[in-house]
């Protein structure tokens, strides 16, 4: 893989210099002969092989006038695309690594599919340590005694006439529909009380200094699997990935096929560039989180190794498919 550009940010300081460098007919446009050079230089020849397509792609939405060249004024908005690409901030959302979902009331292992949420703190651990992070955020749940979730508090509340499951049927991990609130809501084990062990992050998870935690689901009556919570405009982590201008989110942790799953899907819906980091997750149903990493994919998520992610973060290469996931966004 050629490697030679991705530390020589020089040449992406300006749409001039970008034109002087990659306009090789010198007839102030780029064509997609150009465009194609100008990714090589920004990704690599490997990355531009196994992605000519999105690169395609790429060219077509920033060629709004569909005339097979970038003029000035697409340079420019397409300039915005590049200069983030080159220029990242990167930042780890560490899920829900919580006791209760590894030895606890809602253990992983315990749903059924023998999966070790555990396993995933060593290789977090290690994207931690080694990680050239612009910010790390760890999410909690983090609930009252009395949340909506929660199999033991189903008689609190009345269930809508819709819902096919009653109150004398119903058992742990079935779906209800109460009436007020009026929504749809799996019955979990009472887990992640708020001041409880059982909520608190595994002993064993590394907590790096300056980063941030985030708690969720403290709202009796709201169920927030994703990190964004259910107001992105008003959430803790919105406030500090704009305070910060984060671009590029990396999402791991528990569970992949509930809360690491809708974390992502609202980042990507949000139009951050975001990758999950596959080797860093457990989900409680191997079914469900293979349906989660399709999703995000085709959301226009990167599902990636931790080694992949620490190459990106350390050495400065980068990933089209998080970059057609901006570009689409763009136009």
């Amino acid at each position: 893989m050629s490697c030679s550009a991705y530390n020589d940010n020089a040449v992406w300081n300006s749409p001039m210099a970008i034109r002087a460098k990659f306009d090789t007919d010198a007839d102030g446009l780029l064509n997609y002969k150009e465009f194609l050079d100008l990714c090589v230089e920004l990704f690599g020849m490997d990355e531009v092989k196994e992605h000519e397509l999105q690169v395609r792609e790429i060219f077509k939405l920033f060629d709004t006038d569909a005339d097979g060249t970038l003029d000035e004024r697409e340079l420019h908005r397409c300039y915005e695309w590049i200069h983030t690409t080159a220029n990242p901030i990167n930042v780890l959302v560490v899920v829900d690594v919580q006791n209760d979902f590894i030895d606890g009331a809602l253990a992983l292992r315990n749903c059924g599919y023998n999966q070790e949420a555990a396993e995933v703190v060593e290789p977090i651990n290690r994207l931690l340590k080694a990680g050239r992070w612009d910010r790390v955020i760890y999410t909690l749940d983090w609930h009252p005694e009395d949340h909506i979730s929660f199999f033991d508090n189903l008689m609190m509340r009345e269930l809508h006439p819709d819902s096919k499951v009653t109150k004398k049927t119903a058992k742990v991990f079935d779906t209800v529909i109460f009436s007020q609130p009026h929504i749809k809501q799996v019955l979990w084990p009472k887990h992640c009380v708020k001041g409880t062990w059982g909520a608190e992050l595994h002993k064993d998870l590394l907590i790096m200094p300056s980063s941030k935690q985030i708690c969720k689901g403290q709202d009796s009556d709201i169920e927030e699997y994703s990190a964004f919570g259910a107001n992105d405009n008003k959430s803790e982590l919105t406030k500090i990935l704009l305070e910060i201008g984060a671009t590029h989110l990396y999402v791991c942790g528990l569970a992949y096929d509930v809360c690491v799953k809708e974390t992502c899907l609202r980042g990507l819906q949000l139009n951050y560039r975001l990758a999950v980091v596959d080797d860093c997750c457990r989900g409680a149903n191997p079914s469900n989180i293979e349906i989660a990493k399709n999703t995000i994919s085709e959301s226009g998520g990167l599902v990636v190794s931790s080694e992949r992610v620490l190459s990106l973060v350390n050495k400065g290469e980068r990933s089209l498919i998080m970059a057609h996931h901006a570009a689409k966004n763009m136009s």
